[in-house]
């Protein structure tokens, strides 16, 4: 369980992290996040940091990885590429609505929902491929495939 565990959550991190830069870091981040977002130049700078710090990000896509595998191999059994994008995706769309609005009720960060719902569109497309590739290695290491 612990090997099969490690690898998936190595594999789902990359490409938690790849994916994500394309659908965030190229296509919804300055199309549709970045300009409905307020800009704020306080006493530690701008709010956003240009680049990001890496080693936070990719510690980040590992935790949100091994808890999809972990879910995923515990209590759910899943073991499939289909049905594992089919978890991760209704997964990271709660997980980033509750965000999403925890910060759109707390912070004056975003200036209208545009954020929000690119942020839960594009949670959906990462889920999904996060999820999959997670179940797709836990199927093929399955203890009982041999």
């Amino acid at each position: 369980m612990i090997v099969r565990l490690i690898a998936a959550t190595v594999a789902g991190g990359i490409v938690c992290f790849g994916a994500g830069f394309l659908i965030y870091g190229l296509l919804l981040g300055p199309i549709l996040i970045e300009p409905n977002l307020h800009k704020y130049a306080g006493a530690a700078g701008d709010l956003m940091k240009e680049p990001p710090s890496m080693i936070p990000l990719v510690l980040a896509n590992l935790t949100f990885a091994f808890l999809i595998a972990f879910i995923f191999e515990r209590w759910a059994g899943i073991r499939t590429f289909a049905t594992g994008a089919m978890a991760g995706a209704i997964i990271f769309f709660l997980t980033t609505l509750y965000v999403s609005f925890s910060m759109f009720a707390f912070f004056r960060l975003y200036k209208n929902y545009t954020p929000l719902l690119a942020d839960a569109a594009g949670s959906i497309v990462l889920g999904a491929l996060v999820g999959g590739v997670i179940g797709l290695i836990l199927g093929m290491m399955n203890k009982n495939n041999g």
